[in-house]
């Protein structure tokens, strides 16, 4: 966690350095006065949170976050907005612009430091169950509505082509409207994996289905999940769910 880089976006420098100092410990932090500066930061650099004041002139917290929770490149970044106000409809508001933590201001800086961290190691701890159970769907990584959209886009994409042992990022990557550094950071930023690997998952966890069925002979399944080599297809499926894909078929 400690490579994690966050943004801090407040017009008021004198909170800009309190907030700096609290988190320069721990974390590489990039700041901004304003809202149109962070969303070049955000462009730029592979941010993993941000603290965000409400009211700002030119685009406020509320609009800034609305436009990063619908941005599919951005969408899965966590965002603590700060705030004076106080009303229920502006916590409200700020919930449903996307906020994943609403503070009020004067704030405990222990308090805010304890939501940044759970934050991110609840992220932390669903890509950890994504990696340790076999038949999750991607679509679990979801953090917002538009994730979901991009995961499901991407699952069904791969599924289409399962069988082709030349799927490959930038073929996705095309079809996706996306480039392959945006394709490649935003795979890796909600899985922890390589769009290779997640690729790789899709064809292990459609072998062990088609395996389960029990009509198919092992090399036809390598070939039906793209793998040329029934040698790879059957180290890469050993080291997915610890035994072969033989082994794996006689408890079935």
């Amino acid at each position: 966690m400690e490579e994690t880089k966050i943004l801090i976006v407040d017009d008021e420098r004198a909170l800009v350095e309190l907030l700096t100092d609290i988190f320069a410990t721990k974390f590489k932090v990039f700041v901004s006065f304003d809202g149109d500066t962070a969303l070049k930061i955000l462009r730029e650099e592979n941010i993993g949170l941000i603290i965000s004041d409400v009211l700002m002139p030119g685009i406020d917290g509320l609009e800034l976050c609305a436009m990063i929770k619908t941005t599919v490149e951005l969408s899965h970044i966590p965002v603590v907005l700060l705030t004076a106000k106080s009303d229920l409809e502006d916590k409200i508001a700020g919930l449903q612009n996307g906020a994943d933590v609403y503070i009020e201001k004067p704030f405990s800086p222990a308090y805010l430091e304890a939501q940044v961290l759970s934050l991110l190691q609840n992220r932390f701890r669903l890509r950890e169950h994504f990696a340790r159970q076999p038949f999750v769907g991607i679509t679990s990584l979801a953090f917002t509505k538009t994730d979901e959209r991009f995961l499901t886009a991407l699952q069904e994409l791969i599924e289409e082509h399962i069988a082709d042992p030349f799927l490959d990022i930038e073929y996705l990557a095309a079809r996706l409207h996306m480039s392959r550094t945006t394709l490649y950071r935003k795979i890796n930023e909600l899985s922890d994996l390589t769009p290779a690997e997640i690729i790789d998952l899709a064809r292990l966890n459609k072998a062990a289905a088609l395996i389960r069925e029990g009509q198919y002979q092992m090399s036809e399944i390598a070939m039906m999940t793209g793998y040329s080599s029934p040698s790879q297809f059957s180290k890469n499926f050993k080291r997915r769910f610890g035994k072969t894909p033989l082994a794996y078929s006689r408890g079935y």
